[in-house]
């Protein structure tokens, strides 16, 4: 796997974790709507990025 790949697989990972924390975790109830909103935005975040690194083509070697 490239380098690329191996980064987008933990940002894939840190937006799976983002999702659970706002819907599974009982403590994100103590949270206040900003801190809830914050955290699924660096979730989209992650996962955009990761998207965008996976579907990047690997250069030519010269």
């Amino acid at each position: 796997m490239t380098p690329h790949r191996v980064l987008a697989v933990v940002l894939f990972a840190l937006a799976f974790l983002a999702l659970a924390a706002t819907r599974a975790f009982p403590f994100v109830d103590d949270l206040s709507g900003v801190a809830k909103s914050a955290v699924a935005v660096v979730g989209a975040a992650c996962l955009l990025a990761g998207v965008a690194l996976w579907m990047r083509k690997p250069q030519d070697p010269r």
